[in-house]
């Protein structure tokens, strides 16, 4: 019967080979760096990426409608029509785009009532916006395709403006 050998190189600390202390001090020091370096960026804003505040030309409310057999449908917020219907199983963009927002709202406990924004802001990007939370999606990101889906929710004949 084979015995097993006992390694030659230990992985971890034992109580006769401890971590050196150079390499405890190492980390504890870059663990403060990286603490201070945030909360510097934080306080000053350096380095920080952000979204940034651009003035609204025109938007439109929408709503998601889960249906009991598996199907969903993209509403017009204020007069409730159906702007895109898909069958169970089926995905849309503009409607997987909701989904994704309508989860963020079930996760952070806030009612779902509220409409969800589709906005075409001053330099030209088209952002979906929930106005219960911070989260905003830049349509850009998804390319020319899903952004025209986008595009053709946003009527110029109903624009209103903030």
């Amino acid at each position: 019967m084979a015995r097993a050998r006992p390694s030659a190189i230990n992985f971890y600390p034992t109580p006769d080979r401890p971590i050196p202390k150079p390499i405890l001090f190492g980390a504890a020091a870059l663990a403060i760096g990286a603490i201070v370096v945030i909360g510097a960026g934080r306080v000053t804003g350096v380095g920080l990426a952000g979204t940034p505040a651009v003035a609204t030309v025109a938007q439109r409310g929408l709503a998601l409608d889960e249906r009991p057999d598996g199907s969903a449908a993209l509403l017009d917020a204020r007069s409730r029509a159906p702007l895109i219907t898909v069958g169970e199983g089926e995905g849309a963009f503009a409607i997987e785009a909701l989904r994704n927002l309508q989860r963020n709202r079930l996760r952070k406990g806030i009612d779902s009532a509220e409409p969800f924004v589709l906005a075409l802001k001053a330099d030209g990007r088209l952002v979906l916006e929930d106005p219960q939370t911070p989260q905003q999606i830049e349509l850009r990101a998804f390319g020319s395709t899903n952004i025209g889906s986008f595009a053709a929710l946003l009527d110029p004949a109903r624009e209103e403006n903030r």
